[in-house]
């Protein structure tokens, strides 16, 4: 049951960084300028505030409907992903067995998808547990034969040990919920998805609901890297390729595999949420391995920085670093988020919330 999209219209406050990636699409992309006014529009229209105040009472009382839903429209997604990408169509299996790892599976989508295109495959999850908040498992564990489908339910966020700590300070206030054990340690997968959001039902204590999203994302990115085999697929869901974290962390994967984005031209088509499709990742290349060390410094801090040790926002970059990022990246970054960007203006014209 993922947090709804609100950000699909919101001016949350810009920083340096964003501002001067937005001043150089504006100046160099008509259709990101027309989304961008359409965003600052519909900020400003109650009928967006109701709509998406809909969306949320939905998402919060509808129980086993949403994530039934949820399930149908991931199995949609898959499939249009792969007319426009061929994300499934994978290269060099041993054995011609396909091994799938699904982070944040529940309720098993994509799974499901991938799981009626090939015949000898191994699927392992990760999922949040329901008790904790966690979406209901719809995909049959025992749906395969036996073994073939696993998930482990646990906080994807508190593997303290595959994101690089070996010891917890006892004054942290969750010190006792980090995990120690690496969830399918030296196994690899020729397909990952990284499909988690903040959900509404997981009740945080107060120090995590600020950063919570970027620990989500780097505890998923860590992971994904270090059990992805060489050559394989990365399927990451993100929000909005004009901000500056998406923007970078696009830069990031590009230097080590080739990506497509993919959006729904109709499911979510107002909304921020679009895909990044990484194939042919090399995950002991040099760029990759800086990667995963920078993921996990920003989960590290997101987790034990502040003077309460317990979460702080990281360091902001500095311009010419953005700037360096634009330089070699930005042209690139427009002609991959075009047809996205146009999807996005179409929904919000479509859905009368910005108009």
């Amino acid at each position: 049951m993922e947090l709804p999209d609100q950000t699909a219209i919101d001016e949350s406050p810009i920083s340096r960084p964003w501002l001067i990636l937005k001043q150089f699409l504006r100046k160099n992309e008509p259709i990101f300028v027309q989304l961008d006014e359409l965003r600052a529009k519909g900020w400003k229209k109650p009928e967006a505030t109701a709509h998406f105040e809909k969306k949320y009472q939905y998402i919060l009382n509808a129980g086993p409907r949403h994530t039934e839903a949820v399930y149908k429209s991931e199995q949609q997604t898959c499939q249009e992903m792969h007319i426009q990408t061929n994300f499934l169509s994978l290269p060099n299996l041993p054995n011609n067995e396909v091994r799938i790892l699904d982070l944040c599976m529940a309720p098993g989508g994509f799974s499901n998808a991938a799981l009626k295109r090939y015949e000898n495959v191994v699927i392992r999850g990760i999922s949040l547990p329901e008790d904790c908040g966690g979406t209901k498992m719809l995909l049959e564990m025992e749906s395969g034969s036996p073994g073939q489908i696993q998930c482990q339910f646990l906080d994807i966020t508190m593997l303290a040990t595959e994101l690089g700590v070996s010891s917890i300070s006892e004054s942290h206030p969750e010190h006792s919920s980090f995990i120690t054990n690496r969830p399918y340690h030296g196994e690899s997968f020729q397909l990952v998805f990284c499909g988690g959001q903040v959900l509404l039902t997981h009740e945080l204590p107060e120090h995590r609901k600020k950063f919570e999203a970027l620990r989500l994302r780097a505890s998923q990115l860590v992971l994904a890297l270090q059990r992805i085999a060489t050559g394989g697929t990365l399927v990451i869901l993100l929000r909005k390729p004009d901000a500056w974290d998406t923007t970078q962390l696009l830069y990031q994967v590009s230097q080590f595999s080739t990506i497509e984005l993919f959006k729904p031209l109709k499911r979510g088509n107002a909304n921020n949420l679009f895909f990044l499709v990484a194939k042919d990742v090399q995950p002991d290349h040099q760029a990759a391995r800086a990667a995963i060390s920078g993921w996990k410094k920003a989960w590290l801090q997101a987790t034990f920085g502040g003077p309460e040790v317990a979460g702080d926002a990281a360091a902001v970059e500095d311009d010419a670093a953005v700037q360096g990022v634009i330089d070699e990246f930005g042209t690139k970054l427009i002609e991959l988020a075009r047809p996205l960007w146009k999807i996005q203006v179409d929904g919000l014209i479509e859905k009368g919330i910005a108009q």
